[in-house]
């Protein structure tokens, strides 16, 4: 394995080390400088200085942002990624994971041919086996699971990608009501919220603002460019930028940091608001015209006082009223940041309503400054599907809608679904579980009770890159091919200005890895050989890449081969503007057509149709685990990437130093961390940069997949210490509803 290793290092034409000193010389590091922001935005008028080779335009998937990348390509190798200085997202900066992609395309743990089960689950006994007896196997065990259960036998997991829509779409085709995707273990909950009041999730004008607040939001180590950058500039342009958050992250460390007890947040929003309610200071233009129910919030809040949000939050009264005065002082220019993942608590969905509540006070919408609906996606030619609708609605729970009727369905669940299988009281059993691009082992709450509903399972097929601790339980691996040996479709985003990118091929694929669009043909066709389908399967998917991108780029002025040379297309009128929502041009998508302090909506599902709080419960001489990440890692995506890992090879756990010193507990040394459900060693982290009733672990680590040599046996998996607990509105699992107990090793 060492020389595979050292074999890979030399193919991608850069050292471990190498690429550390490259990253240190970038700013890319955990200090995040200002000047390396600052320069990509100096230097997007010109390349790089690497120029050996080829130089191919792409879009990066090293994490969900999707950036503009050149790689640079040397007799069929690849040696260095760049940012693409012609993509108006990246403007020619890369961070240290899109660089890494080079690793996870030659990382010598990839799968590179089908893998069959030849041992217990997760024994780690593998027998190689060619495409043809692997599509013949997946199909056989579908077709026993259906013929004994019916489509609702059977499972679909997935990850959010480009690719998606082709698993999707085979899982919709057998008929199985039954999927659990990414958004319900991430933002589903910040997404009713927002939708629920205003319609959508607006974007941030972060450059020009004058007053920044996030809400657990770490932009600066999520590294999406144009936050960043937009970040850095309005800082450096005066901006006040405020981080309320248990933990001092990397962004908390560039403003004004505001140590909030855990599960409080919406104590401070109801409280600030009181504030501007009281004090007069709320824009009663906007109010008035692009609002409703403002008397009966007025009424709401006035119990909500500075005071007594003092006494649940740990935040200063003074403190909560003289944010609220300067923010009415900086208004309309005001950012409430939206942020992206809400799987924090079992109340997300009603606290994530409070924030376009308070913005829509300040008047900070539609506005230079504000939040904002972004210029809208490039309209895409549509793809013509060979397929008969099924009279199949997903479910989102148990296999019962009625507990979650704001939910969306099309995202389903995990957590009440896990039960259910777990326990048999869903209204049929799953035995059959297809799972593309997703590790639910370690990205669901509770991982031994994941482990448990495998048990349950018959059949169990992971298609992945990596042997990952979820496809090392599976009954046969699949090898995709990474985002850089492949045509996906085509993307399309829209912020202040919209373009489409295109992502493809530039080198080609590693061993016998197949694109997700020809493993689903694969398994189509051997479905045929045992169903009737009308029309047949393999006809539904009797296309080429290719083709699906010809239809989407059909209706624009460009097409395939050019988009390639290019790597982007922008259209030549951008018709973004702000103001149309103040001149009466647009409505809110809302039943009022408005921002609704309100909700009937909500009412008439049975909920509080204004956020109402409850206090947190209490557990003395415990602490709350939070979760989150670093810069360098997705989810648990890369953490065995060896580039990546050399920067942090192992997690820790944030412990304060009033904590450990009462605990005897050294930094540096290892503990046990011990909660209802799970127990792991960790190594200690000792900073005052963390509450006292409050620890943190890095999520992604304490993998138990052998298959993966860089990263097993290194620190602690989160997930194993999580209760299953999950938001009451969307079943949106919650990650920081654990409390744990600690001590010394």
């Amino acid at each position: 394995m060492k020389a595979e290793a050292v074999k890979a290092d030399r193919q991608a034409g850069i050292s471990r080390r190498g690429f550390l000193g490259l990253c240190a010389a970038m700013g890319t590091g955990a200090a995040l400088q200002l000047r390396s922001f600052k320069a990509i935005g100096k230097n997007n008028d010109k390349p790089g200085s690497w120029s050996r080779g080829e130089v191919i335009p792409s879009t990066c998937n090293m994490c969900v942002n999707r950036c503009g990348i050149q790689c640079h390509v040397v007799n069929g190798v690849l040696e260095k990624i760049d940012g693409d200085y012609h993509n108006p997202k990246t403007l020619g900066g890369t961070c240290a994971k899109g660089q890494a992609g080079i690793m996870t395309l030659y990382d010598p743990d990839r799968i590179k041919y089908p893998l069959i089960r030849a041992g217990a689950r997760g024994e780690g006994k593998w027998r190689r086996a060619s495409w043809e007896e692997a599509y013949e196997y997946v199909a056989d065990n579908l077709d026993k699971i259906m013929d004994k259960y019916g489509p609702e036998g059977l499972l679909w997991s997935s990850s959010t990608d480009l690719t998606e829509i082709f698993f999707l779409k085979l899982g919709v085709f057998l008929g199985t009501p039954n999927f659990a995707r990414h958004a319900t273990l991430c933002l589903a909950s910040r997404n009713v919220g927002y939708f629920g009041t205003m319609g959508g999730v607006p974007d941030s004008d972060l450059a020009n603002a004058k007053y920044i607040i996030m809400f657990g939001a770490n932009r600066l180590e999520s590294f999406e460019l144009p936050y960043n950058r937009d970040l850095i500039s309005g800082i450096e342009n005066g901006a006040k930028l405020v981080v309320v958050d248990p933990r001092m992250t990397v962004t908390a460390a560039k403003g004004t940091w505001v140590p909030i007890k855990p599960r409080t947040d919406m104590a401070l929003t109801l409280a600030l608001m009181h504030v501007l309610i009281k004090e007069d200071l709320y824009d009663k233009d906007f109010v008035d015209k692009l609002t409703v129910g403002f008397d009966a919030l007025k009424e709401h809040v006035a119990q909500y006082s500075p005071e007594w949000a003092e006494k649940e939050t740990d935040i200063p009264a003074r403190t909560i009223v003289e944010m609220a005065r300067e923010m009415a002082v900086a208004a309309p220019a005001v950012v409430v940041f939206p942020g992206r993942r809400s799987s924090w608590y079992t109340n997300d969905t009603q606290f994530r309503r409070t924030l376009p509540m308070l913005m829509a006070l300040l008047g900070a919408f539609d506005v230079r400054g504000g939040n904002f609906v972004n210029a809208g996606k490039v309209k895409l030619g549509e793809f013509d599907w060979e397929m008969a609708p099924f009279d199949v609605a997903p479910c989102v729970d148990g296999f019962d809608e009625g507990p979650f009727p704001l939910a969306a369905h099309d995202d389903g669940g995990y957590v009440m679904r896990r039960d259910a299988i777990i326990d048999e009281t869903g209204k049929y059993p799953v035995r059959g579980w297809m799972i593309y691009k997703q590790n639910p082992l370690a990205a669901v709450v509770d991982g031994n009770r994941t482990l448990k509903m495998m048990e349950k399972m018959d059949f169990i097929c992971s298609i992945d890159v990596q042997p990952s601790q979820t496809a090392w339980m599976a009954d046969i691996i699949l090898p995709e091919t990474t985002y850089l040996e492949r045509l996906d479709p085509i993307w399309t985003t829209g912020g202040k200005v919209k373009f489409i990118s295109i992502r493809q091929p530039v080198v080609k694929p590693q061993g016998e890895a197949r694109t997700i669009l020809d493993i689903i043909k694969g398994i189509a066709a051997a479905m045929d050989k045992r169903r009737t389908f009308d029309p047949p399967m393999s006809k539904v998917f009797d296309f080429t890449m290719e083709d699906y991108v010809d239809k989407q780029l059909a209706p624009l002025p460009i097409d395939r081969k050019t988009l390639a040379r290019q790597g982007i297309w922008m259209p030549g009128q951008q018709k973004w503007k702000l103001g149309a929502y103040r001149r009466g041009e647009k409505d809110f998508r809302t039943p009022s057509g408005k921002i609704e302090f309100v909700s009937e909506r909500f009412r008439r599902n049975g909920y509080d149709p204004m956020p109402v709080y409850e206090p947190p419960a209490e557990e003395a001489g415990r602490q709350r685990l939070v979760t989150g990440r670093y810069a360098w890692f997705t989810h648990s995506a890369n953490q065995n990437n060896r580039w990546l890992n050399a920067i942090h090879p192992e997690n820790d756990i944030w412990i304060n130093p009033d904590v450990a010193r009462e605990k005897g507990i050294k930094d540096g040394g290892y503990v046990m961390v011990r909660s209802r459900v799970g127990k792991v060693k960790i190594k200690a982290y000792v900073t005052p940069r963390i509450r006292p009733d409050t620890v943190f672990i890095c999520h992604g680590f304490g993998t138990n997949s052998a298959g993966q040599t860089t990263l097993y046996g290194k620190g602690g998996a989160d997930q194993v210490l999580m209760e299953s607990k999950a938001d009451v509105i969307t079943n949106n699992q919650a990650l920081h509803e654990t409390w744990v107990d600690i001590t010394k090793v």
